[in-house]
């Protein structure tokens, strides 16, 4: 469950960073301001648990 919730949480990061990129010209300042530093957190954030279940979890076989 923690390798595809990492897995889950960079998918969620890519989407966030994609987000700000695409946000027209009015709210793009904004939208970049919030969405960058957020995809950066919960990208790291995601690496980190991902991680973290490649060495805790047990194999089945």
């Amino acid at each position: 469950m923690r390798t595809i919730t990492g897995a889950i949480l960079i998918l969620t990061a890519e989407q966030a960073f994609a987000h700000a990129h695409l946000i027209g010209f009015p709210h793009q300042i904004y939208a970049q301001s919030i969405l960058i530093p957020s995809a950066a957190v919960i990208g790291f954030t995601g690496f980190v648990v991902l991680i973290w279940g490649f060495f805790s979890e047990r194999k089945l076989t």
